[in-house]
């Protein structure tokens, strides 16, 4: 049976709580495996690799020029957006059942729901920071660095939060609906053709058929986010106000989502799952 308890403790009365959760998902992410943590830099690497042979060679899309005034390089230009990508579609689609798998413990004492989805979203960006640091690396091997990267470091805040936020409204709505998860898995394939991960969004059309499909390509947050990080690593250019301001309005209108979600569903999930 569940335990029914309303906490008005704040979330960081529960910071080692989370972190015991983050350490748990860690350590089991590539438990067994040969290679561990090795794993995680192969895959986007051989993705890196894949997507370079299509796009550079066999269809030969042009990236927009370094930052160092050198020609574009599509493998340095893929690997900052794709990083973006992997980080958001790997927190979601670990941190989505995070809820039902922590459901025995939720089952004998409280905690907040939010814990262990924090816990998973951590873990998981963790190893997107990592990531993230040896591309920027890369970009200052290259020569390829500006005053912008100072910037990156308030990027990075919304972005934890913003996919936070998100994984957390779907973990919750996972609860209820358990066929989430897996359609989940189809959005995120559809999304990323969607995103501009592997295609500058100047090659989008700017119309089809009376339908402003750039306008609506731009639209989309994470497209924000990673032509954002693209700007400030990549091309060592600044994002204007307009763009810093739909970050963080996406941020801010998840943030609420995600608390609003709590508030009505998330309190006494012990219960349902």
């Amino acid at each position: 049976m569940a335990v029914s308890v309303r906490s008005s403790a704040p979330p960081w009365a529960y910071s080692g709580l989370i972190w015991n959760f983050a350490v748990r998902d860690v350590k089991s992410r590539f438990k067994g495996a040969i290679l561990g943590w090795a794993w995680s830099l192969i895959v986007p690497i051989a993705t890196v690799v894949i997507y370079s042979l299509v796009f550079s060679v066999i269809f030969r899309t042009t990236p927009p020029p370094m930052a160092n005034g050198k020609p574009g390089n599509y493998a340095l230009w893929l690997l900052t957006g794709l990083v973006v990508w992997t980080g958001f579609s790997s927190t979601i689609t670990t941190g989505v059942v995070s809820l039902l798998a922590s459901g025995p413990l939720l089952q004998k004492i409280y905690f907040p729901s939010y814990a262990p989805v924090i816990g998973s979203v951590l873990s998981s960006l963790m190893q997107t920071g990592i990531e993230l640091s040896i591309v920027l690396v890369i970009l200052l091997a290259v020569g390829n660095v500006g005053l912008s990267w100072l910037f990156i470091v308030f990027w990075a805040a919304l972005f934890v939060v913003f996919v936070g936020s998100v994984t957390y409204i779907l973990a919750a709505l996972n609860v209820s609906f358990r066929d989430l998860s897996y359609l989940i898995t189809v959005v995120l394939q559809l999304l990323f053709f969607l995103t501009p991960v592997i295609y500058p969004i100047t090659l989008a059309p700017e119309s089809w058929h009376g339908i402003p499909v750039r306008a609506i390509l731009e639209l989309n947050p994470l497209a924000q986010f990673i032509e954002s990080f693209r700007s400030l690593a990549y091309a060592a250019v600044v994002p204007g106000p307009a763009t810093w301001g739909a970050l963080l309005i996406w941020t801010l209108v998840c943030l609420g989502l995600a608390t609003l979600t709590f508030d009505r569903r998330g309190r006494d999930i012990g219960e349902q799952v």
